[in-house]
């Protein structure tokens, strides 16, 4: 999933790039950085996600595989952004790359396929975990079940409300705390021909982030506990989120046609000022605060609960963690080269995004590491958040529940066109009945 799903080129790339990439004659706290691992001979197929075709953090991290693996090539594939099917597809007929990315959802259904390995191993032999921080050991590296699958790529990501600071100047609208703030905040954007909050509700997992935002204020389990059986849609907590993110979207909150819009879509609304608010990832702050600057806001909290009730649940947070990383395929020949290639990619991918996008959640540790740039003042003040935030949900896309993931997506989007609240509640309890025996 990561970066913000966007739309990705295929390509192959070269480490001569990475010379570019302002990397360089940087000090790195890796011990073996540059050292030759293994001079075996090998071309490797790795599938990931990708931004185009210039991707420093890629590049970067395929110059330091060239460092340590001299004579291994890899050619590399673009994963299709469309929730997982391609690779599901190409599981089923043993047509994987040697190295895949995956995220919890596609791993979990991969492992229990027996399409990808157990690292647990591996992580072992490498003492890999001495590389990591403890919230992404804790949160980022064991499945449900007990093993290990994936070399991390993405740290505990925290879902975010962004907004516009100079769009709620002009307007002389609060930066709403409470949901009375928020409603009153979209009805006055909309008497403006703003566009309230910019959504890519085409998209699942932002759905689920949605109305999290809204339940987590009453039920820190979220969609988590209702795809579990452990929550139902009527009862106090999401039958009251329910009402209040009907009310808003009824208000015009979402822009139209927004369970047709990509990510790119609805960036560029909020990017190009034609939203005053977004909700993504605290990875999309690398895309939004070289766009916007100083008037790039972040939420401390999410502005969904009761006025008056603002620290209930205050700091409850979607997202989160997730076993999202670089797995080995059973159809890799030499899996153990395989292993120690995604290991030195995944690592140095996240030093890349630690030091080139100024990413503050990375799972690798980043003692003694300084970023190119300045942090900017909305990753400072999320590294000022990040030990208050809870997660107790997750990511609509990674519910083990799979069925449940599927519906409950079908009911969001019909929620956001037009769909009544009673419809809504009754038919999200079916799904769970349906899902949860």
């Amino acid at each position: 999933m990561k970066k913000s799903m966007k739309k990705a080129a295929g390509m192959a790339l070269t480490a001569s790039m990475a010379l570019s990439m302002g990397l360089c004659g940087t000090v790195y706290a890796e011990e073996n950085a540059g050292e030759i691992i293994s001079d075996k001979e090998a071309d490797l197929t790795m599938m990931t996600y990708y931004d185009g075709e210039e991707d420093p953090l890629a590049t970067f991290a395929y110059e330091k595989v060239k460092e340590s693996f001299p004579n291994v090539t890899i050619e590399f594939e673009s994963q299709p952004q469309d929730g997982g099917q391609t690779i599901k597809t190409r599981a089923a007929t043993g047509d994987l790359p040697d190295i895949l990315q995956s995220d919890s959802g596609t791993l979990g259904l991969l492992a229990e396929s027996g399409s990808i390995l157990v690292l647990d191993d591996y992580i072992e032999e490498m003492n890999y975990t001495d590389k990591l921080v403890q919230g992404a050991i804790q949160t980022c590296l064991t499945s449900p079940d007990g093993h290990i699958y994936e070399f991390p790529i993405g740290g505990v990501s925290p879902i975010l409300w962004y907004y516009n600071k100079a769009i709620f100047e002009e307007y002389g609208v609060k930066v709403p705390a409470n949901y009375e703030e928020l409603l009153e905040a979209v009805n006055t954007f909309r008497e403006n021909d703003i566009v309230p909050l910019a959504t890519f509700a085409k998209e699942p997992w932002p759905v689920g982030a949605i109305y999290d935002s809204f339940v987590l204020k009453d039920d820190p389990t979220g969609i988590y506990g209702l795809s579990l059986g452990e929550a139902a849609a009527d009862d106090e907590a999401n039958a009251h989120a329910v009402e209040k993110l009907k009310t808003l979207i009824d208000a015009g909150m979402f822009q139209d046609g927004c369970t047709n819009a990509d990510f790119d879509t609805a960036s560029a609304m909020f990017i190009e000022g034609q939203s005053a608010m977004f909700i993504n990832g605290s990875w999309y702050i690398a895309d939004a605060e070289p766009a916007l600057g100083e008037n790039l806001g972040i939420f401390e909290y999410y502005p969904t609960a009761d006025a008056g009730k603002e620290e209930n649940n205050q700091y409850a947070c979607t997202g989160g963690g997730d076993t999202c990383g670089l797995t080995i395929t059973t159809s890799a020949e030499d899996p153990d080269l395989c292993a120690q290639v995604a290991s030195t990619y995944a690592y140095w991918r996240e030093i890349a995004e630690y030091q080139i996008n100024q990413s503050v959640t990375v799972p690798v540790k980043t003692d003694g590491l300084t970023t190119n740039e300045p942090l900017g003042a909305a990753s400072q003040k999320l590294l000022e958040m990040i030990p208050n935030l809870t997660y107790e949900s997750k990511f609509l896309h990674t519910l083990p529940n799979t069925e449940f993931q599927t519906s409950f997506t079908e009911e969001m989007q019909k929620l956001l066109v037009g769909e009544s609240a009673e419809d809504f509640i009754s038919n999200v309890n079916k799904c769970i009945e349906s899902t949860t025996k």
